[in-house]
């Protein structure tokens, strides 16, 4: 038991219904567009800032993505093993 658990803190797939990954990626990509806005607006360089950290931000939550699927895929080869 991990001390969020002994806590009373549910695990995240508890709350989220197991979407958050595709939540992530969503979330990963909009930050990505808020920060090139803000800063297309500091510099005045529409839309190239934009542009590259929504790219930036989707690079970023597909990569997590990835690394949560290995994650999965380990604990499926586990799994499978002990049966």
């Amino acid at each position: 038991m991990d001390g969020a658990n002994r806590r009373g803190i549910p695990p995240t797939e508890a709350v989220t219904g197991g979407l958050s990954r595709g939540a992530d990626l969503f979330t990963y990509i909009l930050a990505g567009i808020l920060i090139g806005l803000a800063l297309d607006w500091l510099t005045g360089w529409r839309p190239v800032l934009t542009i590259v950290w929504s790219l930036i931000g989707f690079g970023v939550g597909a990569f997590r993505l990835w690394q949560h699927s290995a994650v999965l895929e380990e604990e499926a080869e586990r799994r499978s093993h002990g049966v």
